[in-house]
């Protein structure tokens, strides 16, 4: 088989006005689903559904983690092995193979399994022995050398059985057994054409094993035993004979003399007379297992590694989120970012992340909450608003939780339960007033107002009644304190109280759909940008309302191509009013008027862990990006940054500026649309830079005839749009 190979290397090309802005991307994902473990004296690896992770013994801790920002071709790792030179060899779910070098941090990519013609790709184990990688998949086996990752054999035939079967593990002694759904495969004596279905004996679950699938294959003493989903059978040369047990055996491992064997909730050693259970477990399943040189036990589990010494066992999670799920995101007034999980089976609560350090906010962890069901964040300079499906609204401030529901307040449940209040935004208006985006009142008034004196209003809606099915998915208010909310499949609909919510005859109520403009009446997201333009998502790309004071106004059509006929499902408009714009298809960057495309992200070209963007927040003071998605959650680190309000002092950093080490000099203090020119200490004029409106801005260290400068201390002057804002600093430049 012709082998493929790729080394991973991220890059990004994007216009020249975003080419300095990216940055660093970081992957978090929940790493508790460990599908298979394999340990070193110093450590071990997990594979998982979030990427893989590595266990330093001396520490007691999680150190390492590799998702997609890392390298790795797919965050859904299904086994893991260890060659004699210390590289991990990481098999996925998707087929793809990465062989991850600790030393240098590189990564190389094992394609072909990937590519090849069949349906189900899956590496369902690796094991590695000597200079030979046996790798298990659902079609067959595949053996590589480790050395030069070339392929030796593939073969998807053993004996009788049929052609491309799951082979779930291989055992090597002497000669080599194969693990199948179909039965037990036995490589025959002085048999070297392992392609060949006559190299190999087969034994079928049909005819020959009282079982229904083969799980592993091992010596025990003088005897051969496989773990089935019917217990323990045994060869006598001939014949398998029910051995011991019969619930079903996921893996087996022989230490001293003993048969390690792992059920679906619990652990068991047995001498061939003595059955001891040593470990149990019901609220998590076991997949696989490792035993270390020292007789500790590790047990894959979708609940964490288990630890089992002969004096302790342990549950060993990393930290990170709870769910890989990343339905809706804020940044709160400290730079921390709060995630909401989802609701019903998706709802695992909601998470903080502050500082490298994630919190998890659950009924578990946390027993206070009324549920799990936090489905939506937002945050303002104030507070932190968490909705929830069922239970009302939760209010964080400063570390402290209150809560408004059916029993404490005037919310209102949900027709025929009165009780069951879903929450969908909680925003401030420009007076401090807090409004109630409510989904589905039973009464009619889905906006609820409770004012700074603690009075509250409910607003009837005038139109076709909001129902089960046809319901607000979301809110939020403009500057004129317009409150603004799309219903499914209704447009989008807009209220202003004009400042007397006592009064209901000047309150104004109005409705968008394809008839005033849209796209389409299906709006997935809204946003308002740095000069107050509500941007519209659909299911048909994007529109923009210019002025919201008049909302029958003109509504137009984002044009840039890469928009049109997207659905879109999150907008986040940064400090220089670009628009970060999520579709199922991956993230899109676009121009301050729409009229762009500045850069487009997806899982082939970045470290996004899936094209499914569920999500957007922006921390407008460090210029980081946070996307949601489906499958984990991403950080990029850009150059949009707030500006300051006035000049204080321009950092520049590195300091000095080496040309020809780094790529640019950081100028970092900027107000808004600033203006620099780089003098020489002379006082001519080197650089005119026009920044792009933040609070940091670049430079190449080349001139105005794109030369580099000669080593020296130059002058900066930065000054305002009106310049009336000026400042002055100098830096060392080395060439």
């Amino acid at each position: 088989m012709l082998l493929k190979r790729t080394v991973i290397l991220f890059f990004i090309v994007t216009s020249s006005l975003l080419s300095q802005n990216i940055g660093v991307w970081k992957n978090y994902t929940n790493m508790e689903d460990v599908m298979n473990i394999s340990s070193t004296n110093a450590g071990f690896w997990i594979a998982t559904t979030g990427g893989a992770g590595y266990f330093l013994n001396s520490s007691n801790e999680f150190d390492f983690f590799l998702t997609n920002s890392e390298g790795l071709s797919s965050q859904n790792v299904t086994s893991v092995d260890i060659d004699n030179t210390g590289n991990i060899w990481l098999g996925m779910q998707n087929g793809l193979i990465d062989v991850y070098n600790p030393n240098d941090k590189s990564t190389v990519t094992i394609r072909d399994i990937y590519e090849s013609p069949n349906t189900s790709k899956q590496i369902t184990d690796i094991l590695i022995i000597d200079n030979i990688a046996y790798v298990s998949t659902e079609f067959g086996l595949s053996l590589i050398n480790t050395s030069n990752l070339g392929f030796i054999s593939s073969t998807s035939k053993f004996g009788n059985f049929p052609s491309t079967i799951v082979v779930n593990s291989v055992t090597v002694d002497n000669k080599i057994y194969i693990s199948t759904e179909s039965g037990i495969a036995i490589q025959k004596d002085g048999a070297t054409n392992l392609v060949a279905p006559e190299s190999w004996e087969s034994y079928s679950v049909v005819t020959d094993i009282a079982a229904n699938n083969i799980y592993r294959t091992i010596k025990f003493g003088s005897s051969i035993i496989s773990a089935t989903d019917k217990g323990l059978f045994s060869f006598n040369g001939t014949n398998w004979i029910h051995y011991f047990y019969s619930d079903p055996i996921l893996d087996i491992e022989v230490f001293e003399n003993k048969l390690i064997v792992l059920f679906n909730n619990s652990l068991h050693t047995y001498d061939g007379t003595t059955d001891r259970t040593i470990y149990t477990s019901s609220n998590s399943t076991f997949r696989k297992m490792n035993v270390t040189e020292d007789g500790t036990i590790l047990i894959a589990s979708n609940m964490g590694t288990i630890r089992i010494t002969e004096n302790s066992d342990e549950v060993l999670l990393p930290n990170g989120p709870i769910n890989n799920s990343f339905e809706s995101l804020a940044v709160d007034k400290n730079g921390a970012l709060w995630v909401g999980t989802g609701k019903d089976e998706f709802g695992n609560g909601f998470m903080k992340f502050e500082n490298g350090f994630w919190t998890n906010y659950n009924t578990t962890t946390f027993p206070e909450l009324p549920n799990n069901n936090y489905h939506n964040v937002s945050a303002d300079n104030n507070q932190v608003y968490l909705s929830n499906w069922g239970s009302g609204l939760t209010i964080e401030k400063d570390g402290v939780f209150s809560y408004l529901n059916a029993n404490n307040s005037e919310l209102v449940g949900i027709p025929g339960h009165p009780n069951y209040v879903v929450i969908m935004n909680a925003q401030r208006d420009s007076k401090g007033d807090l409004w109630f985006f409510n989904h589905a009142s039973d009464d009619g008034k889905p906006l609820i107002q409770l004012t700074s004196d603690s009075t509250w209003y409910h607003y009837t809606f005038p139109f076709a009644p909001l129902t089960l099915d046809n319901f607000m998915l979301g809110g939020l208010i403009d500057e004129y304190d317009t409150k603004w909310f799309n219903v499914l499949g209704r447009g989008l609909f807009y209220f202003n109280e004009n400042s007397s919510p006592a009064d209901n005859s000047n309150d104004v109520w109005g409705q968008l759909t394809t008839s005033e403009g849209l796209n389409s009446n299906y709006v997935n997201a809204i946003a308002l940008d740095k000069r107050g333009e509500l941007w519209i998502g659909t299911t048909s790309g994007m529109n923009v309302l210019s002025n919201t004071s008049s909302p029958k106004s003109l509504i137009t059509s984002v044009l840039a191509f890469a928009l049109r006929q997207q659905s879109i499902t999150a907008i986040a408009v940064d400090p220089l009013n670009y628009k970060w714009v999520g579709t199922y298809q991956g993230l899109f960057v676009m121009s301050p008027d729409g009229s762009h495309l500045i850069a487009q992200y997806d899982s082939k070209n970045s470290p996004l862990p899936s094209d499914n963007i569920l999500s957007l927040a922006i921390d407008e003071s460090t210029g980081l990006v946070y996307i949601g998605t489906s499958l984990g959650l991403s950080t990029l680190t850009t150059s949009s940054l707030e500006p300051k309000q006035e000049f204080s002092k321009i950092l520049t950093y590195p300091s000095p500026f080496k040309i020809g080490v780094h790529e640019y000099v950081t100028f970092d203090g900027l107000v808004k649309n600033s203006t620099i020119k780089i003098l020489s200490i002379s006082g001519k004029l080197i650089k005119t830079l026009e920044t792009p409106g933040g609070r940091i801005t670049f430079w190449d260290g080349k001139d105005e005839n794109g030369k580099f400068v000669s080593s020296g201390i130059y002058l900066l002057v930065a000054f305002d749009e009106e310049a009336d804002k000026i400042t002055t600093s100098k830096f060392a430049v080395i060439r």
